[in-house]
């Protein structure tokens, strides 16, 4: 038997709010009337999270239950002057609010993401406190939280695991940005729900939400951005007829060699020429589409999701052995992407399932991904033989990866829920190339756990769970072929051996979240994480030439434990937000690429950095806060420092952030016309200090300022809206080093002075 949903939506003074209303479990909602009136009809007995969220008010999340008869639910919502407070929160796989949450958690939507779109997904992220980047060049970056990256970070695309090399810092995120709705990010250890390699934080990245009956919308946007002649177009449509959902992407970008503040660089003792201010072989090119289709029903909805992600990048010349004026010659072409240069292709399968059973709520997520990467670029004499098979390709990675997510969740009454859930993954990796760095191996890994919320008040939320994982990694034994002269010796090198390891651990974490005189949230969570040594931290040997080093495993590695303590205090009124986050982690046996002070004896290498274990501690702090005092005129400010120490060396750990601000300001002009509607101005600013904070043998880096403004608007030309944004990235052209840019080795400072101008055009078709 089927039950409806009524009921009404106001504010403080008793007037309707036309506020969507959103059941979450069966991507179904509707919108009120000008009188604040809504209806949900066809619900079957059970428990659903209910969502309410309207512009310029702070959102609420409510469960609830149908038993036997019609529910009617009637909220006031508080009015916020505060973009972000309109947010849900979503970032647990429990469907919870933000009250639930005890961990520190950023959300973005798609309106924020389209602002500060960088052309890589991680650099659209950076600007938020606690989170910086792992550059090469433009096109490849990685997200960094709190000072850690690589296998410690999480990302979660449509509930699976994304899996392509991420441990190297050369290797980008195959993640169209365009294709991204929304995004929530847990700082802090995530181990219990979502696995080991959640040890720092998990970004979880959201699928749009479903379209009404008979709703069809379609997308073009249109960016170019100057400083490297970037030109992206990016076409979408999604829409559901007679509950059948359907949706689709296509992007491409393509963008030429990056320009770069200066005319020459030092290596080495050496200067050498920047031509025309361009830095040669840094063009590249990407294809992604994605596709969608499923049906949404009363017992929740199924999904099926296939996307393909494709990149052409070109590696700078000089970061494959030694520079040298000649190689630096300009080619005529800044388009041109020659050799080095690095090719990556990641397919995803990903089939997502929410139903209902009785009153509790599976949820199941099935997925399978092939990530291939290809390294080019020429052979040394000393590497191949005369019939050398593989042409120019130096390095092939074939990873094939299977994920089987399942949780089951249950409302205890309104004493808050339970879940049981369980996570598998089984990788098969193949190598080729003449170049070696990373065995093949095979990799099964698996875990069960428990996650128990009760709410002790309204306004006082406890949350606790365990975990247990185990894996096992089988790493082929790579014997390398030893050529002199281009003639065989006979003779081979034993890169790694054979290793078969096996791990198992368990983890767990406790939080709460308090909420007193209802503007102030004090939320704390301290929990007990491990991590998995990886294949390429076990039997790594070889040179990684986007890292401009040689690399050396450790096979004697064993398993990290972390335990670690995050504080969130939150002051929130109508005007003004205020979020204060420090934290501290401490790390047995933390697993690191160091440098080791000498140089390898392979040709065209550099340094030998080689996997340690030492006992770590991590600690910093994050502020942001945002003030909405003067009408139309918004401020926010991040601040994020973070501070590693080695406890053996008594040294900090590599490649840590330095303390940084973040400042913007935004006036939004009171302007209502068809040629010039919600006009918006902002100003936005960057002081990043010294990082004298290195490692033994690691360069220190100086402090910058950077200055960025910009201008939006919307437009009606011929009945059509049209958005328009026009922005500018360091404004000044000020030459300055990244402290996690991979070229900073190379003396070679940032992108310049950028102008990026976007289009977006959204087409209701029904």
């Amino acid at each position: 038997m089927d039950f409806k949903l009524t009921g009404k939506i106001v504010d403080e003074s008793g007037e309707g709010l036309m506020a969507s209303v959103f059941i979450h479990e069966l991507g179904k909602g509707t919108a009120a009337d000008i009188d604040g009136n809504f209806e949900i009809n066809k619900l079957r007995p059970g428990n659903y999270h209910l969502h309410v969220t309207h512009l310029g008010y702070k959102s609420l999340s409510q469960t609830l239950t149908i038993q036997d008869a019609d529910v009617e639910f009637s909220t006031t919502m508080i009015a916020s002057a505060i973009q972000l407070e309109s947010l849900t929160i979503e970032a647990n796989p429990f469907k919870n609010g933000p009250l639930e949450q005890s961990q520190t958690i950023l959300v973005i939507d798609r309106d924020y993401i389209e602002k500060n779109n960088a052309g890589t997904f991680a650099n659209t992220l950076e600007k938020l406190p606690g989170i910086s980047t792992i550059n090469t060049g433009v096109g490849i970056s990685k997200p960094v939280i709190r000072g850690m990256s690589f296998n410690r970070i999480m990302i979660n695309d449509r509930g699976i695991k994304q899996e392509g090399q991420q441990w190297g810092a050369d290797h980008g995120l195959e993640i169209d940005p365009f294709d991204v709705d929304r995004v929530e990010i847990i700082k802090g250890p995530a181990s219990l729900m979502y696995g080991s390699d959640g040890m720092a934080g998990v970004i979880n990245i959201s699928p749009p939400a479903f379209k009404q009956d008979g709703e069809i919308e379609a997308t073009v946007t249109s960016m170019y951005r100057n400083n490297n002649d970037m030109f992206s177009n990016s076409a979408s449509i999604a829409g559901n007829e007679g509950d059948f959902v359907f949706g689709g992407r296509f992007t491409m970008q393509d963008f030429a060699d990056y320009r770069i503040p200066a005319e020459s660089f030092n290596y080495a003792g050496f200067v050498l020429p920047i031509y025309e201010n361009r830095l040669k072989n840094t063009a590249g090119s990407e294809r992604h589409f994605s596709v969608m289709g499923g049906v949404k029903k009363q017992w929740g909805y199924s999904t099926l999701t296939v996307s393909r992600f494709q990149q052409k990048a070109g590696i700078f010349v000089g970061a494959v052995g030694v520079p040298r004026s000649y190689n630096l010659r300009p080619d005529g072409d800044s388009r041109n992407i020659d050799i080095p240069r690095q090719e990556s292709s990641h397919m995803k399968v990903i089939w997502n399932n929410s139903i209902m059973l009785d009153d509790k709520w599976l949820e199941l997520d099935l997925g399978y991904q092939k990530n291939i990467r290809e390294e080019y670029s020429f052979p040394h004499s000393q590497e191949v033989a005369p019939d050398n098979p593989f042409g120019n390709l130096a390095l092939s990675l074939d990873l094939d990866v299977f994920t089987a997510n399942a949780r089951i969740s249950q409302q205890k009454s309104d004493k808050g829920q339970a879940i049981l859930g369980f996570n598998t993954q089984f990788s098969r990796n193949r190598h080729s190339g003449f170049e070696f760095l990373l065995p093949s191996y095979e990799s099964l890994q698996g875990g069960i756990f428990y996650f128990r919320e009760i709410k002790f008040r309204s306004n006082l939320i406890f949350n606790t769970g365990a975990r247990i994982d185990g894996a096992y990694h089988d790493i082929q034994e790579h014997l390398q072929p030893i050529y002199r002269n281009s003639r065989p010796t006979g003779e081979m090198d034993q890169r790694n051996p054979d290793i078969q390891k096996s791990f198992i651990n368990w983890s767990a974490s406790s939080g709460l979240s308090w909420v007193f005189q209802n503007y102030f949230n004090l939320k704390f969570n301290l929990g007990s994480a491990y991590r998995i040594p990886t294949p390429i931290e076990l039997s790594s040997n070889g040179i990684h030439h986007g890292n401009f080093r040689h690399e050396v495993g450790n096979a004697n590695l064993g398993s990290e434990r972390s335990y670690q303590a995050d504080l969130n205090f939150a002051y929130s009124n109508r005007k003004v937000s205020i979020n204060l986050s420090p934290f501290i982690g401490y790390f047995d046996d933390f697993i690191y690429l160091a440098p080791s002070g000498r140089f390898s004896p392979l040709p065209g290498a550099s340094d030998l950095w080689e996997y340690r274990q030492n006992n770590a501690i991590f600690a910093g702090s994050e502020l942001s806060a945002d003030f909405n005092i003067i009408k139309n005129i918004g401020f926010n400010i991040g601040v994020e420092y973070v501070d590693s120490h080695n406890l053996n060396t008594g040294l900090p750990l590599p490649l840590t952030p330095p303390f940084s601000t973040f400042a913007s300001i935004d006036y939004r002009l009171p302007l209502e016309s068809k040629i010039l509607d919600k006009m918006r101005l902002f100003l936005e600013g960057k002081l990043a200090s010294d990082q004298n904070r290195v490692d033994r043998n690691e360069r220190q880096t100086a402090g910058y300022k950077l200055l960025g403004a910009g201008i939006s608007w919307n437009t009606i030309l011929y009945k059509q809206k049209i958005q328009f944004q026009i922005s500018g990235q360091n404004l000044t052209n000020e030459f300055y080093l990244n402290h996690l840019s991979r070229y900073r080795l190379l003396n070679l400072p940032e992108q310049g002075r950028n102008i990026t101008v976007n289009v977006k055009i959204p087409i209701s078709i029904r």
